[in-house]
């Protein structure tokens, strides 16, 4: 219980915010130098190349034929020749309903941008959750045209590096997946509406389906420690002193439970999931992409791959967090019943039919990838 209430209260920033979208202050500078309107771009001159329509599918359907011009729309891409090739939204009600699920500071956002750039269609953010949803309804939790503006313009620093997908609901389904670090909705009702955590729900009778990032436990909550501390989601500075004492053992004790129940249920509660390993990720990040655009159904513009390949960094990929896993910052004990739950899931997901983690490039992986604990 206590584990569930600390996953709660740290994840109460992602909840989704209503009643708070009619009263969104007006768009920052910084964010409305980013996001561009059809109209401002068609002067520039970068039009040209804007007339090239996006060849990219998705269903077999043509991306083009979705987007709306009077939306926002953001440029990922730096360089002059590719920064044309923008990221937008859909029409309503247009994409299927598709959740990027992981636990927290496990890679979600950097996946986000590749799938944003990839694509050129935006990933969601916004609730809402089960209980909320059952309460509302469809109808009621889609956002008109002014409250999507009203809501692109909210404060949310991961709106201000372009992320403009932050707020808005998965139930409008204009976007290409909805990040969640939330459990998702149990298969039994009862169950779901007992729930004491924020459920991520599906729609009645649809085919549930998500995308789901595993990454290092060790490495996860010495990031997630950290964004706790400064709400940032650049967090390269040392803070060693974050990771010592009693309060971080408790932290790692009922996150390590919290880590194996997210990526389980996800894998329990879903008709079709496909899992990527962050770690895999790093290492062929364009690959890894690939696949994942197949379980999607997407068929990119090539030139959406070509320019990705040579910005693939995006804003926010860290890399250096400066405390790394060591036998002071996790005890023994700790390293040993973190690798059970990883154990775990490891078999779990090749139970399932999925590939394993890549345990050799877990932190202590000399000490415990071949103990099962």
């Amino acid at each position: 219980m206590a584990g569930r209430e600390g996953l709660a209260r740290l994840l109460r920033q992602n909840v989704y915010q209503w009643s708070k979208l009619a009263l969104a202050a007006v768009a920052v500078c910084g964010l409305l130098a980013v996001i561009r309107s059809h109209a401002a771009l068609a002067g520039s001159e970068d039009a040209a190349l804007i007339e090239a329509e996006d060849t990219g599918l998705i269903g077999g359907r043509p991306i083009a034929d979705l987007l709306v011009a009077s939306r926002p729309e953001h440029a990922w891409f730096t360089s002059a020749r590719c920064r044309p090739l923008l990221t937008r939204f859909t029409c309503d009600f247009c994409l299927p309903h598709v959740y990027l699920a992981s636990f927290p500071r496990s890679g979600n956002t950097w996946f986000r941008y590749l799938l944003e750039a990839s694509t050129g269609l935006f990933t969601l953010s916004g609730g809402p959750n089960y209980k909320l949803y059952q309460k509302l309804g469809p109808v009621h939790s889609v956002l008109s045209e002014n409250m999507i503006w009203t809501a692109v313009r909210g404060q949310r620093e991961l709106a201000k590096y372009g992320y403009i997908g932050e707020n808005i609901p998965w139930v409008q389904r204009i976007g290409i997946v909805t990040k969640t670090h939330f459990l998702p909705e149990p298969w039994n009702k009862t169950e779901a509406d007992s729930a004491l955590e924020k459920l991520s729900p599906f729609t009645a009778d649809s085919v549930r389906r998500a995308v789901l990032l595993v990454r290092d436990p060790f490495k996860a909550f010495i990031s997630l420690k950290k964004y706790g501390a400064t709400q940032s989601v650049h967090t390269e500075e040392d803070m060693t002193y974050l990771y010592r004492g009693d309060e971080w053992l408790e932290f790692v004790k009922g996150y390590s439970r919290i880590w194996f129940n997210m990526n389980a249920q996800w894998l329990k509660s879903t008709n079709e999931t496909h899992v990527i390993a962050y770690e895999r990720l790093t290492k062929d990040p364009m690959g890894e992409l690939t696949s994942v655009l197949r379980f999607l159904k997407v068929e990119p513009d090539p030139r959406r791959l070509e320019c990705l390949h040579n910005e693939l960094e995006g804003a926010v990929h860290n890399h250096r967090h400066g405390v790394v896993p060591d036998n002071e910052t996790y005890p023994l004990p700790l390293r040993a019943k973190l690798w059970s739950y990883i154990h775990q899931l490891n078999l779990m997901l090749k139970e399932r039919g999925h590939a394993g983690l890549p345990l050799e490039k877990y932190s202590f992986a000399d000490e415990f990838r071949d103990i099962y604990i």
